[in-house]
């Protein structure tokens, strides 16, 4: 057959078609010749090109997965997470890469890097690969990063660098560089602890806490092909925004791992029909008043805060068990007579007295609500009306001036100064339930919360005495000089956080001895490395006496001491068990206590309004806060048996009454009328302290209350 001859127009278009291969040949040459390079100028380590090329490179040398910023994360004392404190939304929780299932270091080898532990850092093949698919673009794109060349990126380069191929020579160079200080295992582990995603969760551990509240311990194979699918495209594949993509590319995932024999047929079949649940970004947050609480104390006695980053792990005290029903309780009685009563808040803390560990702290009934972040069970803003008074009849008993028995005398009494804004007009304190008494002993004075012999009480022992006993159990706003603090003290008319107050009882509650509020147990850094741990030892005081202690013991526990205006048998006891009680209750009923302690556990109850508007139909603490600590109290020592406490020595007993050695028989100075002053009237202006002082006692006026009142 004779050959075909061209025509001149079709050898002259074959030629030019010949030619253009040939160039468009040179062309992809050429461009491969620069992948060679990327590959082989590291490999060669030429550091005069090296540097002519990519320019300054950073040193890859002293990283570690450990000195990553990353979260604080705050315990209960049982290791159950409470918080964890981002950077404003961000999360990365480092653990090591023994810690992570095997799935998610496979699935994430088998996709980003299946020559990961073979190649130096570098892929030849998959370069070689990216370069001829994305050769038409005429750059170098994403593909064919191996995990070391990701990791340089991510570290060292930025997350979203222009795709150019200085870039990608930077991450070859340094990736080579990495992979010649660490160990594989070490790259692979900061890898999983950087990477990016999505969902603001930085890391295998985050990510697998905010997608599918597991760990990356106890991550399935589903769940690790899952997320070893979302560092490509963390939103495109992401199973939140687009769930048939993240399904495609979790079986993508599976089958690169079957095409690598990690995992069986039988296993990728049982991975892909498992049905996994995913979850929203939310806060986790438990206890939110006590975590704040707990960030207040890590930065002033710690100096350390959440903005440093350095992945602390804070256990504290708190016992989430014991959290919750606290946070029931005060929220069944708010939601059952709070309307009635017409409170609408309310705070609890409960401690133990053995070592000052806060068990559980309520700051209000509603953390989220406007004005509820203040933590109502730190605050010093609030009064603790007759509560106070345990430290009141502590400081008497400690003077000798008084014991249990001393009687004293209920009688109207009106100082001459101390009420009105400017304190010049007569003060005339009354019994919450407006009578008078008679004569009746301490105890029952204490028991019955009675104002006027609380007052008596108050004079004879000294108000210095008495803040200074006060300040020893545990109280410490009041911090201001003695000659701030006037007659009302003893009424609690200076304000005292609930913190405080649980703090005085459970003083009471070790016989004397103090420890001051302990919520962190043990502090962790980045490294695992303890840097605090608690020690009670380290965190006692011999306040008072534990013959003081003792006698005070026993009058808080003796329900007869208050069954004149409380009853018998009521919320102040706890059936079968010893148990001391105190109620509190400012005199224009704003705000509302009970503070109460067995040997293991004291709480302290306040109830209330944020606003100060008083409480509704003459409420007390029997009515308001006693009803919660009492429901705490009997279920939080539902398990314990009773405990009480054995005379000490250095106490004398008298029938069922104890004195300190040489009390037993004190003369009787509190069962007569109080001085009264040698005057009628008065110029409240230019009065002395000398004509208002009677045998070295503040004097009453001459006149009742009811004359008070006709004169205006």
């Amino acid at each position: 057959m004779p050959r075909r001859r061209l025509s001149r127009y079709a050898f002259h278009r074959r030629l030019r078609l010949l030619r253009q291969n040939q160039r468009r040949s040179k062309g992809r040459r050429s461009f491969l010749l620069v992948a060679l390079l990327i590959v082989a100028l590291p490999l060669m380590v030429i550091p005069a090109f090296a540097a002519e090329s990519v320019g300054s490179l950073p040193a890859v040398d002293g990283l570690s997965a450990t000195g990553l910023n990353q979260d604080m994360l705050i315990f209960d004392r049982h290791g159950t997470l409470i918080d964890d404190i981002g950077d404003h939304g961000d999360h990365r929780i480092v653990v090591p890469l023994t810690y992570m299932s095997p799935f998610v270091k496979q699935a994430t080898i088998a996709i980003e890097d299946k020559s990961f532990y073979k190649n130096n850092g570098v892929d030849f093949g998959g370069i070689m690969r990216a370069a001829l698919a994305d050769y038409s673009h005429h750059y170098i794109a994403q593909g064919g990063s191996t995990i070391s060349q990701q990791l340089v990126k991510q570290v060292f380069i930025g997350p979203n660098p222009p795709p150019t191929i200085q870039r990608k020579l930077r991450e070859a160079v340094l990736a080579v560089d990495l992979n010649s200080r660490y160990t594989k295992d070490q790259i692979l582990e900061l890898y999983l602890n950087t990477i990016y995603y999505g969902a603001q969760s930085y890391g295998a551990e985050a990510a697998a806490r905010g997608l599918f509240h597991t760990t990356a311990h106890d991550l399935t194979l589903g769940q690790a092909a899952m997320l070893a699918g979302l560092p490509q495209a963390p939103t495109q594949n992401s199973p939140l925004i687009n769930p048939t993509r993240a399904k495609a590319r979790q079986v993508e995932v599976l089958e690169a791992m079957l095409a690598q024999k990690m995992i069986t047929p039988e296993q990728e079949l049982a991975a892909e029909n498992e049905k996994l649940d995913f979850f929203y970004p939310t806060n986790q947050l438990q206890a939110p008043h006590f975590v704040d609480y707990v960030l207040q104390v890590l930065d002033k006695q710690f100096h350390i805060r959440p903005s440093d980053r350095k992945g602390y792990r804070v256990y504290t005290s708190l016992d989430m068990n014991v959290q919750h029903l606290a946070e029931t309780v005060v929220r069944n009685q708010i939601d059952r007579f709070g309307s009635y009563y017409d409170f609408h808040d309310g705070a609890l803390v409960a401690m133990d007295p053995r070592t000052g560990e806060v068990l559980a702290m309520v700051g209000g009934d509603d953390y989220y609500r406007p004005g509820g972040q203040i933590n109502m069970a730190t605050t010093t803003t609030r009064q603790p009306g007759s509560s106070f008074k345990m430290f009141t009849y502590t400081a008497a008993i400690e003077s000798g001036r008084l014991n249990m028995v001393s009687p004293i005398y209920d009688q109207p009494m009106i100082f001459p100064l101390g009420a009105g804004k400017d304190g010049l007009k007569p003060y005339a304190p009354i019994n919450y339930d407006k009578h008078y008494h008679g004569t009746l002993p301490l105890k029952m004075a204490m028991g019955n919360s009675l104002n006027i012999p609380a007052i008596k009480v108050e004079l004879t022992t000294g108000i210095p005495a008495v803040l200074d006993t006060a300040r020893r159990m545990g109280v410490t706003s009041l911090n201001q000089d003695d000659s701030h603090y006037g007659t009302s003290l003893t009424l609690g008319g200076y304000g005292v956080s609930p913190l405080d107050m649980v703090t005085g009882a459970s003083t009471l509650a070790t016989m004397g001895v103090r420890h001051r509020p302990a919520p962190v147990l043990n502090i962790q850094d980045g490294l695992g490395k303890t840097v605090f741990k608690y020690d009670p030892a380290k965190n006692q005081f011999q306040a008072i006496s534990p013959q003081v202690a003792f006698i005070i013991d026993s009058i808080m526990s003796d329900d007869r001491n208050r069954c004149m205006s409380f009853g018998c048998g009521g919320d102040l006891t706890l059936p079968g068990r010893h148990v001391g009680a105190k109620t509190g209750t400012t005199q224009d009923f704003r705000d509302n206590w009970t503070v109460g302690f067995t040997p293991t556990l004291a709480t302290a109850v306040w109830v209330g309004n944020p606003d100060y508007h008083p409480l509704a139909h003459n409420s007390t603490g029997i009515v308001g806060a006693a009803p919660i600590w009492h429901q705490f109290m009997t279920q939080a020592l539902a398990s314990q048996p009773d405990q009480w406490y054995a005379m000490p020595a250095g106490v004398n007993q008298i029938g069922q009454n104890y004195f300190l050695p040489g009390t037993e028989s004190l003369p009787a100075t509190l069962a007569g009328p109080w001085p009264v002053c040698r005057f009628r009237s008065f110029n409240p202006y230019t009065v002395t302290d000398a004509q208002l002082t009677v045998n070295g006692l503040p004097c009453v006026l001459g006149y009742t209350p009811r004359d008070l009142n006709q004169s205006g």
